[in-house]
C-alpha cells in the first residue's frame, strides 16, 4: 500500500500540471486578414532575431508593411507584430528565417472568400490544463473556417493549477500565462493558419468576475493587444472602447464588446460603459447590413447566477434591449463564459424582428453536466462535451440565414439548427403596414359584434 503512495502523488501532480511547451516550431497567430493585408503575431525567443517574408507558389517575395516588437525585461520570450500587404488572388506562405536558415513556415488563411457568405468558428474557455481534449484543434482546422472568434477566456491567466486555483493577477503573471498558452495550444502550430479576431472576458482580462476596478487593467489591455494581431491594422477593422471595436468582413459587421474595461460592481451600474454603448447604437442606426453582437459572457443570462449583462447590470440592459427595438439594422448576439453552448430564440414582439443568441464554451475546460436550470429562451444545448461552434452565415435574396453546428472533439456535430432572420422583407413588410395605416386602409376588416 505504501509503494502507492508515491504513484498516486506522481499522477496527481502530473494532472495538475501544464502540458510540455512546444520548441520545435514558433506560436505563429494570423489576425485580421482582409482584401488587402493581413497581421500576424509571433511569439518567439528574446536570443533570435527573425526575418519575416510572405512567398506565393508565382515567386514574389513580400516584405512586412510594418513591424514592431514588444518585450518585457523579465521574460525570455517576445512578440513580433507586422502587417503585410498582399493580393489575394494567390497563396502566401510565411517564412521565418534566422540568417538564412528557414525556423517556420506556415500556409496563410485567405479569410473571406465570398462577400455574401461568412464561414466561423466560435470558440471560448481555452484552458491549457486541459491538454486532454487538444484533439479538438484538429476537429476545428478540419471545418476550413474562414475566420475564427476567440471570444473570451482564451487564457486563463489567473490561474495556477487545473483544481481552479487563482493566482492574484499582475502584469508579469498575465504576460507569463498568455505565454504558457502560446506555447502550447495547437492552433498556433498548424501547419495552415486560421484568421483569428479576439475579445477577452475575466479570466484573460485579470481576476475572476473582475471589471473596471481591476488595478491593472491598462497593462493587460497592453499584453493582450500585444498576443492578439488586430492592433495594426485599420482596414475593415475600426477600434472601439476597450479592446472591442468593429471587424467588417464583406456585407457583415460584427461588433466585438468589451464587457470588462468598463464594468460596474453594482447593479445599477454600467456593463459596457457610457461612451462604448453610444458608439454601439449609434454605428447601428447608420446601418441596416446583418451585424454580429459579440461578447465574452451572455447577454440574456437574468434566469441563472453567472454572470450576464442581463444578471449583472439588468436596469442598463433594459435600456439596451429598447435601443436595439428602434433599428432596422438585423441582430444575432454571440457569446461564450458559461461552460456549455446553447442557442437561444427570442419572440419577434422583443425587437420587433427575429433573433438570436447563440453561446459557445468551452473548447476544453471544466464543464458541469449536471447544473440544472430553466432558460426561457433556450432552443438546444450542449453542457456535457467540449466544443466549439460554427455558424455559416449566408446574405441573399434580402435574408440572412444561419447554419449552426456545435461540433464536439472528434469532429461529431452535438447538435445544429437552420436559424433564419429576415432583412429587408421585414422592414419593406413594415413599412407597407404603416402606409396603409395613413391612408387610413386596413389589411383585414376590423371584428364588430353583430347587433341583436
Amino acid at each position: 500500500m505504501k509503494s502507492l503512495i508515491p504513484i498516486l502523488f506522481f499522477i496527481i501532480c502530473a494532472c495538475s500540471q501544464l502540458p510540455e511547451k512546444r520548441t520545435d516550431k514558433l506560436s505563429i497567430l494570423q489576425g485580421v486578414t482582409n482584401v488587402n493585408s493581413v497581421e500576424f503575431s509571433v511569439l518567439a525567443p528574446k536570443t533570435l532575431s527573425p526575418r519575416f517574408e510572405m512567398r506565393s507558389a508565382e515567386g514574389d517575395v513580400l516584405a512586412p508593411e510594418e513591424i514592431k516588437t514588444v518585450s518585457r525585461d523579465f521574460s525570455a520570450y517576445v512578440i513580433h507584430k507586422m502587417i503585410f500587404t498582399r493580393d489575394p488572388k494567390k497563396d502566401f506562405n510565411l517564412y521565418v528565417f534566422d540568417g538564412e536558415k528557414v525556423l517556420d513556415q506556415r500556409l496563410i488563411g485567405k479569410g473571406q472568400l465570398t462577400e455574401s457568405k461568412l464561414n466561423l468558428a466560435v470558440a471560448s474557455c481555452v484552458d491549457d490544463y486541459y491538454s486532454e481534449h487538444f484533439e479538438i484543434w484538429n476537429a476545428l482546422a478540419k471545418r476550413n473556417p474562414e475566420y475564427l472568434l476567440l471570444i473570451g477566456d482564451n487564457v486563463y491567466a489567473d490561474k495556477k493549477e487545473k483544481s481552479g486555483s487563482s493566482l492574484d493577477a499582475d502584469p508579469e503573471s498575465i504576460w507569463q500565462r498568455y505565454i504558457d498558452t502560446r506555447l502550447s495550444i495547437p492552433l498556433f502550430f498548424q501547419e495552415k493558419l486560421i484568421p483569428v479576431h479576439a475579445v477577452w472576458d475575466d479570466h484573460d482580462y485579470g481576476n475572476k468576475n473582475s471589471g473596471r476596478d481591476f488595478q491593472h487593467k491598462e497593462a493587460s489591455r497592453e499584453i493582450f493587444e500585444a498576443f492578439m494581431a488586430q492592433d495594426l491594422s485599420d482596414d475593415e477593422w475600426e477600434k472601439g472602447f476597450g479592446v472591442g471595436g468593429l471587424l467588417s468582413l464583406g456585407v457583415f459587421n460584427l461588433y466585438f464588446l468589451d464587457g470588462r474595461f468598463y464594468r460596474a460592481p453594482e447593479k445599477d451600474g454600467t456593463h459596457l460603459g457610457l461612451d462604448q454603448s453610444a458608439w454601439l447604437s449609434k454605428k447601428l442606426k447608420e446601418e441596416t447590413n446583418p451585424s454580429l453582437l459579440i461578447k465574452g459572457d451572455q447577454f440574456f443570462g437574468g434566469y441563472h447566477g453567472f454572470e450576464s449583462y442581463e444578471g449583472n447590470h439588468g436596469l442598463e440592459f433594459s435600456r439596451f434591449v429598447d435601443e436595439l427595438k428602434k433599428l432596422n439594422t438585423p441582430f444575432i448576439f454571440v457569446s461564450g463564459d458559461r461552460h456549455l453552448s446553447e442557442i437561444m430564440q427570442f419572440p419577434r414582439p422583443l425587437f420587433g424582428k427575429p433573433s438570436f443568441e447563440i453561446t459557445s464554451s468551452p473548447i476544453h475546460a471544466k464543464m458541469y453536466p449536471d447544473t440544472i436550470d430553466k432558460n426561457p429562451w433556450r432552443v438546444i444545448v450542449n453542457r456535457s462535451l467540449p466544443n466549439f461552434t460554427m455558424i455559416r452565415n449566408l446574405a441573399v435574396d434580402d435574408h440572412w440565414f444561419l447554419n449552426v453546428e456545435n461540433i464536439g472533439e472528434k469532429g461529431d456535430v452535438i447538435f445544429g439548427r437552420e436559424l433564419a432572420v429576415f432583412i429587408k422583407d421585414l422592414q419593406n413588410n413594415m413599412k407597407e403596414v404603416r402606409k396603409r395605416r395613413r391612408l387610413g386602409k386596413r389589411r383585414y376588416r376590423r371584428y364588430r359584434p353583430r347587433r341583436r
